[in-house]
């Protein structure tokens, strides 16, 4: 039997031997603390308690026994061990491991040992009426940043103890430098409009975390503990878990929900992982070489279909909503996992009463994935296979906005570059079409254009994220001849265009989801990869905030908006079916009128017009009609700016307009 057999017939054996029903971990009362892990290959396991967290210090002590019983390692033990550590250290033949419990809710520092801790002690005050009340997707306007680049800055108005961790997010009505005028941090948020704080990677990931070195945290290590780093003191176990709670509960107050960027597709370490050390090559996909697959590019892809992974993903998710109040969950390369894993993790939410947490992803991998038949991968194409209540980015939408993300200098609508001929594709208005109405239904007259989705509901809509350029810098790349020249100053230019993208973005269907930063024109000076870059680069620059501050209210009022108009935050099919486009448009114009079938907003219809061309262009509205201005190349609001009426509207060159009737 070859090497690739033996290791599938291994596979299926410790399928075989799953344990679905038991709660696995460490159970904590005072009176007695349970212990409960599988690894049914495994010949002998030991519970190592210790004395402190670092691993660097060797302070044994107790060592205990487990007992293996059909398949599962267990241990109780009838005395309080509130405040000791411990790990399993497991013996197959002549090897021995000694590995972090994979469902560890607390750990020591830098998360090479678990903590043993009454949670009910890391609860802030109060939090027993911590609360949220959610909102469905299609409403939601979601904001995305890392811990740090939230408050790193000393322009934040934000204590110095609380820069760049979590308990910035508690901190009330700070202001620009503390100087009283300008909005900073949580206060600007909720003058800004966002439902949601979108957070990147928070769990504990691979790192010093007594280090200030900057990472965006897609390395994970320990699934279900906070990453210490954002803590006041990452050697003590309870301080990272309460404050994060804290900073869940400082959101709440605020009426934002917190969503958390989940990064189960892979693991920072393969061969020496705790997950692979547990139980070796179980918890990840082999390739057709018996090697471990690398459908992350970052060294090897989990395989979540196999029951004991499928089922520690519903468990930890279920554990992050329940324990932290969370009130959504992203999923990194989502298209990585298998659909039914997914169906069940959004089934087992919605049956613990969860039925607000939102769930989205990525629905693409890094290269190939190696799962096989019949499990099919949650991506594109399979979306239609997707339970109520699951949703994917629209990089459709985003492109056809912007340009192909992965040829930085390659534009598309907003840039005026659609019919252009470029190295990749050319970008017609057809495509940018069909990702308006969330890919969802065919554009009239168009047979080319993509259909994925099965209404506005499975769809975020998003023009720019923490991957790749900045919306800002890349209008930079795509419009510079010398980009390498570019200073990333404001440039009223690009303010324009930036205002086209939101026009498009903030009227198209599906959830709503900015890059922190998108409303004052963030830059990272070209830097489309800032996961391990300086926090100067990645930190929000509270002081070009107050600069773009006309850019920040046009967001605020397109948002304003949106909430104002049913069809835009239904998520029906019916909504993007009531969308027209004005047919036989030049490329780089496009106008769309969106009725209210529903009759519950204040406007019949919405009527959006954005000339990205660099002509002054006639649009025949086709009637006689008097709209509302909402919307212009100043300014963006529910509240009407003034009256338009005939038969023709004459757009200038980059402009923009949306009209209410």
């Amino acid at each position: 039997m070859n090497l690739i057999a033996v290791k599938e017939n291994r596979i299926q054996q410790l399928e075989e031997k799953s344990v679905l029903d038991h709660q696995l971990g460490l159970t904590y009362t005072p009176e007695k603390s349970t212990f409960k892990l599988w690894a049914p290959d495994a010949d002998q396991v030991m519970v190592y308690l210790y004395e402190t967290g670092d691993k660097k210090q060797q302070t044994v002590y107790q060592k205990l026994e487990m007992t293996q019983i059909n398949n599962l390692w267990t241990l109780e033990e009838a005395k309080d061990l509130n405040g000791l550590f411990y790990t399993y250290v497991i013996q197959r033949g002549e090897e021995i491991v000694e590995v972090v419990d994979l469902y560890a809710k607390a750990v020591g520092i830098n998360g090479d040992r678990a903590a043993i801790i009454d949670l009910s002690q890391t609860n802030p005050s109060d939090w027993e009426n911590d609360q949220f009340v959610g909102k469905q997707l299609n409403q939601s306007y979601i904001w995305e940043v890392h811990v740090e680049d939230f408050s790193a800055s000393t322009s934040s108005g934000i204590r110095e103890a609380y820069r760049g961790k979590y308990l910035a997010f508690t901190e009330e009505n700070t202001t620009l430098h503390q100087a009283g005028e300008v909005a900073t941090g949580v206060a600007y948020l909720k003058q800004l409009g966002i439902s949601h704080v979108h957070l990147l990677p928070a769990f504990d990931y691979d790192n010093d975390e007594q280090e200030a070195v900057y990472n965006w945290g897609y390395n994970p290590k320990n699934y279900n503990v906070p990453e210490g780093k954002y803590s006041s003191d990452p050697s003590n176990p309870v301080a990272r878990i309460k404050e994060f709670k804290q900073m869940v509960q400082g959101l709440h107050q605020a009426n934002i929900g917190v969503i958390l960027d989940v990064v189960y597709n892979h693991t920072a370490l393969t061969e020496n992982s705790w997950f692979n050390l547990t139980v070796p090559d179980y918890y990840y996909r082999q390739d057709t070489n018996g090697s471990f697959a690398d459908g992350s590019a970052c060294g090897n892809e989990v395989a979540s279909e196999r029951q004991m992974m499928r089922k520690y993903m519903i468990d930890s998710i279920l554990y992050w909503a329940k324990e932290y109040h969370l009130d959504g969950f992203r999923f990194d390369l989502m298209g990585l996992h298998d659909v039914e894993t997914m169906n069940q993790i959004r089934e087992a939410l919605d049956q613990a009463g969860l039925e607000h947490v939102l769930m989205y992803g990525e629905p693409w991998d890094a290269g190939t994935n190696q799962i096989k038949e019949p499990n099919l991968p949650a991506n594109k194409t399979n979306v239609s296979a997707f339970r109520e209540g699951i949703a994917v980015f629209n990089d459709n939408l985003r492109d056809s906005v912007k340009g192909d993300v992965f040829i930085e200098n390659e534009g598309a609508f907003v840039q005026g570059m659609n019919g252009v001929y470029q190295k990749k594709q050319t970008v017609y208005n057809k495509e940018l079409q069909a990702g308006i109405l969330g890919n969802c239904v065919p554009v009239t007259g168009v047979e080319e254009a993509v259909i994925w989705s099965q209404n506005p509901s499975q769809v975020v809509a998003y023009v720019s994220a923490h991957d790749n350029l900045t919306l800002w810098d890349k209008l930079v790349a795509t419009t510079v001849e010398a980009p390498q020249t570019a200073d990333y100053v404001r440039n009223e230019a690009y303010v324009q265009m930036n205002r086209l993208a939101a026009t498009l973005l903030f009227t198209s269907q599906g959830g709503l989801f900015t890059h922190a930063g998108e409303e004052y024109g963030r830059t990272k000076l070209g830097d489309e990869n800032s996961y391990i870059s300086s926090l100067a680069i990645n930190q929000i620059d509270w002081e070009r905030m107050a600069e773009f501050s006309d850019l920040v209210d046009f967001y605020r009022g397109l948002n304003q908006i949106r909430e104002q108009f049913t069809p835009l935050t239904s998520g029906t099919i019916e909504a993007a079916q009531s969308y027209q486009f004005y047919p036989e448009m030049p490329e780089n114009m496009v106008a769309y009128q969106i009725r209210d079938a529903s009759q519950t907003s204040q406007w019949e219809s919405l009527m959006v017009l954005v000339n990205s061309s660099d002509e002054t262009y006639d649009f025949d509205l086709q009637q006689e009609t008097t709209w509302h201005v909402l919307a212009d190349n100043e300014s963006a609001s529910e509240v009407s700016k003034g009256i338009r009426t005939g038969k023709q509207i004459q757009l200038s060159a980059k402009s923009l307009l949306i009209l209410a009737k």
